[in-house]
């Protein structure tokens, strides 16, 4: 049986390993596992409207900007409270345990 979605759960393993696998700041570790769920496009999930929803929360909380996602991505993690960086990082692993 083949797995669904395999390059969004490759990239979003990724992430999490470098979430949990850090030593730095909360902050630190969103903007290092920024490049992985950055790799991932919405349209990876265009038959599944709820993960769909959920993988653009992150965006959206990542990145208000969508001028240049990267960067703003980056600059919105810097700045987070310790509060907000907590809460994005459990959105994150828990979207990537909805795809394994």
């Amino acid at each position: 049986m083949d797995a669904k979605y395999p390059s969004a759960r490759g990239h979003f393993f990724s992430a999490v390993r470098t979430l949990a696998t850090s030593s730095e700041s909360i902050q630190t570790r969103l903007i290092e596992a920024n490049d992985s769920i950055l790799a991932v496009t919405l349209d990876e999930f265009e038959s599944d409207i709820e993960l769909k929803i959920k993988f653009a929360r992150i965006l959206d909380l990542l990145a208000v900007d969508r001028d240049d996602i990267e960067v703003a991505a980056i600059e919105n993690a810097a700045h987070m409270s310790d509060v907000d960086a907590v809460k994005l990082a459990e959105l994150i692993c828990e979207f990537f345990y909805e795809l394994v």
